[in-house]
């Protein structure tokens, strides 16, 4: 299973700041996942490392997340569901930023947390980001791309966690490959890029998990488990594009391996993904799967040809029911 939110309802109440952000899943276990734990409604695990972006397997920009509140929010504005391929895109753009909700701010007041740069928070540089998530056939296979622009120089920090055991890393020229794990299944995560990346991965909160709420009958308060945190950073720069190619399946199967034909080819069993890169030229990429007489194309619009029809997607606003 995978999931993805970017919901125009934002993070408030018990909703977390992970626009754009998705889930795997394996024999309904979790793969690439959120992670912290909900130790309290706010205190400074909760707050820094669970409800903050940081926790979530989506972007920060300059090591900064996302608005706490219903400012922060996201949406989506293209979705399309067929018999061989799913597509669906989320715009995080107006998700980044300081926290401006009043309850959010009293909130962290009185519990004497800063909602300051240094814990993941800053005036908003984030002009563009957009993710588009293709569903390639029925065998696990995810395509994402990534375009992300900011109105000055910055790193971007393209974000993994798994809770249960830690990720396994490979890397290459401009690749690098994740690959996450539970008893009986695997997702491999395959990241493209333009540049060359900085890989960093840690079992330790940006806050420390204490357990100071919940005991047990006995009054035992048993120990938060540690969690596993990818981050790949970009070169400094305004303009970024990323693709990633996730294969979930059984562990006992050998996954099908993208192949990096060029700067602008990938080809990953029957799919040909035409895409690019580079930060300059417009944001855009094309599969294909002439086997089954599929395409779909972005560039501005999303089109799809699939079994003989073609349908195109543009940006459909929501009426929200509140």
């Amino acid at each position: 299973m995978f999931t993805f939110r970017s919901s125009p309802y934002g993070s408030t109440s018990h909703a977390l700041a992970n626009q754009n952000a998705f889930n795997t899943f394996y024999g309904g276990k979790a793969l690439f996942f959120s992670t912290g734990h909900h130790s309290s409604f706010i205190d400074a695990h909760s707050l820094y490392s669970h409800r903050s972006t940081r926790a979530h397997n989506t972007i920060l920009i300059n090591g900064m997340g996302q608005k706490i509140g219903t400012e922060g929010y996201g949406w989506i504005p293209r979705h399309y569901e067929g018999p061989k391929i799913s597509y669906v895109a989320g715009d995080a753009s107006n998700a980044y930023g300081e926290i401006i909700s009043p309850i959010w701010k009293e909130r962290a007041q009185k519990s004497q947390l800063s909602l300051s740069p240094e814990n993941g928070w800053d005036k908003n540089h984030l002009l563009t980001y957009r993710r588009h998530i293709v569903i390639l056939g029925d065998a696990g296979l995810v395509f994402i791309y990534d375009e992300l622009e900011a109105d000055t120089l910055g790193h971007w920090n393209y974000l993994l966690h798994t809770i249960e055991k830690p990720m396994i890393i490979g890397q290459k020229e401009n690749e690098i490959q994740v690959r996450a794990i539970n008893e009986t299944g695997m997702s491999e995560a395959y990241l493209f890029s333009n540049d060359e990346l900085e890989v960093e991965m840690t079992n330790k909160f940006f806050a420390p998990a204490v357990n100071w709420l919940k005991a047990n009958n006995e009054g035992h308060f048993e120990p938060y488990k540690n969690h596993w945190h990818f981050t790949a950073t970009t070169p400094r720069q305004t303009t970024c594009r990323l693709a990633t190619i996730i294969n979930t399946h059984d562990r006992k199967e050998h996954g099908i391996v993208p192949e990096r034909i060029s700067d602008t080819e990938i080809r990953v069993g029957n799919w040909s993904i035409t895409l690019n890169l580079s930060p300059k030229g417009k944001a855009s990429f094309s599969i294909e799967n002439k086997a089954d007489d599929i395409k779909l194309t972005y560039d501005d619009a999303t089109t799809i040809q699939e079994k003989g029809i073609t349908t195109i997607i543009k940006d459909e606003r929501l009426e929200l029911e509140i």
